[in-house]
């Protein structure tokens, strides 16, 4: 699992840290004619060091949030926060700022200013804000308020202040952030609900905090000397670790919330049992002529893969454009070739159920997320539709149909392994979906080089992903061009050969996901071998050159979490310098666990017709579904990933004759 493929599991929580970015509350009511800035006390002025954390750059001396649901629709935020400034990285830090909102959400009155130790400010120009865009991922655009903070150095206080308002939103389902990426000396909350509704806040990770009630209906909690949150390398998901409280509108219990998820999709399945004459007539022009059951469901996913559209993956795709199409039926969508990620599923479990199949559709979780459970996550926003249980023989299999490049049985790692709802026409059922080993998420890498005698590699490399491996890869670049394509698996292969020059680039099977996702390139590595007189030290797992370890500290505040098992397998010759010779090239012992978690298995040989090394590599990592470990776990999970590294980047000697 290489650098980029973290990134991209961990891409999934960047909007979410945007999100609260800015959020801080302004706890007292204003009048016009008053300033809108806190009086500052001496001692926050004098002083010099961190009280939280004893190597903070930056601490927040506050940070408040203000949450009105007072009006029906619209829902409204207050931010301040004041931050003192220790060091110069807390200055390169907070030197600008930005305040991200997306489509719906107006940002208004932001004021910033700096407060030096002899009490004078210095204040932000209205003028000196500017919006931007910040991120962008597929249809979402996330843009920010984006300013510089003036006469910013190590001594000074920066506060800042700005409302929100999200119109068609209310406070059920919002996360209120107690533990930011900053120690605070006071984090406080004050919500007010709409009118007369109860509603109920879920601490997570921390005791149960009690908002109280206060002036004006709003109901305040306060927490004091919070920790900084830190973020380490393959960590489980932040609500999983971060203090924070969930706001729910309190209804029915439990028990009846789950219980009216079936009873309002179980008449959609009794429909399914029932299927209109054009899903009978495709579902048996589909299955014609073949006995086995498994695959006559395969024949049928592979045509709803292939010929019906997901809107949500459609560019050119409009809210306008697809109700002109008047799509409101399965039929429609079997007719017209595209529809939603709901109606795609639904048309799967249809003709499924029409070549003869019992049919579920599935509610779970998402792994990337939380880790669901029904009672610790007692709401339906922890749900969504994740897919299809179609039971043949006597085995239940999933399958997410709607989703492009997902292959045939398949879930995304975020649906596998995770606590479901499974609901067909008569019952509603808790399941876990499976998790797939590291054999359905494989990587083969092949190198064929040279090596010159002034020590530059030069070849052929091929990649080819499979499983979760190529899912991540044609998720995150179904909209880039065969050119940004190119460019992103030269930027992965630069991340650890800075040097590389990279040509020839050929990108094979990227909307067949029923074959590998497959890259072949020319590579030019100068200065690849070191020479050392008439030596040269030369590392043969050319995959792993330049790899970084992956757990560089010596201690842990999280546990450890990997996204998936995954394994990889590695070939490469490299043809030696006319004149050399191996010299001091014995390869590293076999790396293991005892339990079968993870192997890395080196073997190395001369081909002396052709003075060529040949190199393989074979790797996994999260056999038995082994891929989330405790603290405790650290040292043998980090013992274990410096011993890998350690064979991975053995080195050897060849000698000039």
């Amino acid at each position: 699992m290489t650098t980029s493929q973290n990134r991209t599991f961990r891409l999934s929580f960047l909007f979410v840290l945007l999100a609260i970015l800015g959020a801080g509350t302004d706890s007292i009511a204003q009048k016009k004619d008053e300033s809108i800035w806190r009086p500052v006390t001496q001692a926050e002025l004098d002083q010099k060091k961190p009280k939280v954390e004893p190597d903070a750059d930056a601490e927040a001396i506050f940070w408040d949030v203000r949450v009105d649901d007072k009006k029906a629709g619209k829902l409204s935020y207050r931010h301040y926060v004041r931050v003192k400034i220790f060091t110069e990285r807390g200055r390169e830090r907070f030197s600008k700022m930005d305040i991200p909102f997306m489509k719906g959400k107006k940002v208004e009155d932001v004021a910033a200013r700096v407060i030096k130790p002899d009490g004078s400010t210095v204040d932000l120009k209205p003028t000196d804000i500017f919006d931007r865009d910040i991120a962008k991922a597929g249809k979402v655009r996330v843009q920010a308020k984006s300013f510089a903070v003036p006469g910013i150095e190590p001594g000074v206080i920066v506060e800042y202040q700005y409302s929100e308002s999200i119109k068609g939103d209310s406070a059920s389902g919002e996360r209120l952030v107690f533990q930011r990426d900053i120690p605070m000396q006071s984090v406080t909350y004050a919500v007010r609900p709409y009118g007369k509704s109860s509603l109920a806040f879920n601490s997570y990770n921390m005791p149960d905090t009690k908002f109280v009630e206060g002036k004006d209906g709003f109901r305040t909690a306060t927490m004091t000397n919070v920790p900084s949150y830190k973020e380490e390398p393959y960590m489980p998901p932040d609500d999983e670790v971060r203090r924070w409280v969930y706001l729910q509108y309190q209804g029915f219990g439990t028990f009846f919330q789950w219980g009216m998820l079936g009873l309002r999709y179980q008449p959609v399945i009794g429909s399914m049992n029932k299927p209109k004459k054009d899903i009978k007539a495709k579902a048996a022009e589909l299955t014609a002529g073949i006995a086995s059951d498994d695959e006559k469901l395969r024949k049928i996913y592979d045509f709803v893969q292939k010929n019906i559209k997901n809107v949500a993956f459609d560019p050119n795709m409009t809210e306008e454009k697809y109700e002109d199409m008047d799509i409101d039926s399965l039929n429609d969508v079997l007719k017209k070739g595209t529809g939603t990620s709901t109606m795609i599923d639904f048309l799967f479990a249809a003709l499924a159920r029409a070549a003869g199949y019992e049919v579920a559709i599935v509610f779970s979780g998402d792994r990337s997320d939380n880790f669901f459970n029904p009672d610790k996550y007692p709401y339906l926003n922890f749900v969504q539709l994740g897919g299809v249980a179609v039971k043949v023989g006597v085995e239940w299999k999933y399958f997410d149909a709607c989703a492009p490049y997902m292959p045939y049985e398949t879930l995304p790692w975020q649906r596998e392994d995770v606590r479901s709802l499974v609901i067909s026409d008569t019952t509603n059922l808790w399941r876990n979906t499976p998790l797939s080993d590291y054999k359905k998420s494989p990587a083969r890498r092949t190198g064929k080089f040279t090596l010159s005698a002034d020590g530059t590699l030069e070849g052929e490399i091929k990649l080819e992903y499979e499983g979760h491996q190529a899912i991540s890869r044609r998720r995150d670049q179904f909209k880039d061009s065969p050119e940004k394509r190119e460019e992103n698996i030269k930027d992965e292969i630069k991340e650890n050969i800075s040097t590389a020059e990279i040509s020839n680039v050929s990108i094979q099977n990227f909307e067949d996901s029923s074959k590998p996702l497959t890259y072949i390139l020319k590579i030019k590595v100068p200065n690849y071998a070191q020479k050392a007189g008439k030596r040269m030290i030369v590392q043969p797992g050319f995959f792993e050159y330049g790899a970084s370890p992956v757990f560089a500290s010596a201690t842990r505040t999280h546990s450890v979490y990997f996204p998936y098992p995954w394994s990889e397998k590695d070939s490469v010759s490299i043809k030696l310098p006319a004149g050399y010779s191996l010299d001091n090239a014995e390869r590293p012992g076999d790396v293991g666990d005892t339990g079968g978690i993870g192997k890395n298995i080196v073997g190395m040989s001369l081909d002396e017709a052709t003075n060529t090394l040949v190199y393989s590599r074979d790797f996994y990592f999260g056999g038995s579904g082994k891929i989330l470990f405790p603290v405790a776990a650290y040292p043998a999970v980090k013992g274990l990933f410096d011993a890998f590294h350690k064979s991975d980047t053995h080195a050897i000697s060849i000698k000039q004759n």
